[in-house]
């Protein structure tokens, strides 16, 4: 395949989101191209990969993606004192489509994981009656296209084989972050749910693992890798500001998950009915008498309107709003300060 970035579309664009945006098309096209000319797929096969990844991976907020285009302007500024090419732009924004198509990759198969309902304001995928378990499926092929995008456009740069190990590192420290995640309650136990399992200290790990590094900690680490960024310690400062924003964001997508209006965030939330480790149940748990203890017992993790309604009663007796307003004026703090380092 040759590599034709669509850069008029770029030049035109007038932000990053709508140049990031123009270069979508062209990689779809890529993965369907590479489907039919060195995989020998039928047009079945090509129109339903087609339709899946316009479903599944352009549809959400993008800011994983949009961010490395950001990182890697920041650094040629700092570094060469100028702008970016159109050219360098396309090619920052593929590495950020890589991130979305890794995104979609975990979120497809999530959703079938968690049994959920809806994503980005629109059915899962899964959910859908002609794709049903096929998602699992669609979900892999979704992860094997971010490797087909990194060897077809940056494969022989100096710089791919870093790219290629980071990638799979937080692959997998994503799969281990899920792993804590489902775990956090015996599947299938008929004994009712363990509250002793839901730990700050496991919350933190799933938070850290599952989410910051994949959401935070990729895009910067890519800006830097592909701007030749070389000290340890940069890497290790810039993991260690990522891991302490993840954790505010996954802790605030928590809070969303109770008290967020399901038009504005796009899903209908549903980590109490799935038995979640979520940051509200701690928080509850680090503040309930043996009564209000006995509430959440009998009613968490349940797919029962009138409990879910009990868990948040309990929720708001407990203050948890003015809990995570206190939570997100130190933590922004403490990420400020770091950032001044």
């Amino acid at each position: 395949m040759t590599i034709s970035y669509p850069l008029a579309e770029i030049a035109k664009a007038d932000n990053d989101m709508d140049k990031f945006l123009a270069v979508y098309p062209m990689l779809r096209d890529e993965m369907l191209t590479h489907m039919s000319e060195q995989n020998e797929m039928p047009q079945e096969a090509i129109d339903w990969c087609k339709t899946m990844m316009d479903y599944n991976v352009p549809g959400g907020k993008l800011n994983r993606g949009v961010t490395v285009v950001a990182v890697h302007r920041t650094l040629v500024r700092a570094n060469a004192n100028r702008e970016l090419t159109d050219t360098e732009v396309a090619r920052a924004s593929v590495l950020g489509w890589a991130i979305e198509f890794l995104q979609a990759f975990f979120l497809v198969a999530d959703d079938v994981m968690d049994a959920s309902e809806t994503r980005r304001g629109q059915p899962c995928w899964y959910k859908l009656p002609h794709v049903k378990n096929i998602a699992i499926n669609d979900s892999f092929l979704l992860e094997s296209y971010v490797f087909t995008m990194l060897k077809h456009h940056f494969g022989k740069e100096e710089y791919y084989i870093d790219l290629l190990e980071l990638f799979l590192q937080v692959i997998q420290k994503t799969e281990f972050g899920q792993l804590l995640d489902l775990t956090s309650q015996e599947e299938g136990s008929d004994k009712g749910i363990d509250l002793t399992r839901f730990t700050l200290d496991r919350y933190q790990k799933i938070v850290k693992y599952k989410t910051a590094f994949y959401t935070f900690y990729l895009p910067v680490a890519i800006g830097m890798i592909t701007s030749r960024v070389q000290e340890k310690e940069a890497y290790d400062l810039a993991r260690e500001i990522c891991c302490q924003m993840g954790e505010y964001f996954q802790i605030q997508d928590d809070y969303l998950d109770c008290y967020g209006d399901p038009k504005v965030i796009g899903k209908v939330g549903t980590d109490i009915q799935d038995n979640k480790c979520s940051w509200l149940v701690i928080q509850a748990l680090d503040r309930v008498t043996p009564e209000q203890k006995k509430v959440l017992e009998d009613n968490y993790g349940q797919w029962d309107d009138a409990k879910v309604a009990n868990v948040k009663a309990l929720y708001n007796e407990l203050y948890l709003v003015k809990v995570f307003e206190d939570y997100e004026e130190r933590s922004y703090q403490s990420i400020q300060e770091a950032l001044d380092k």
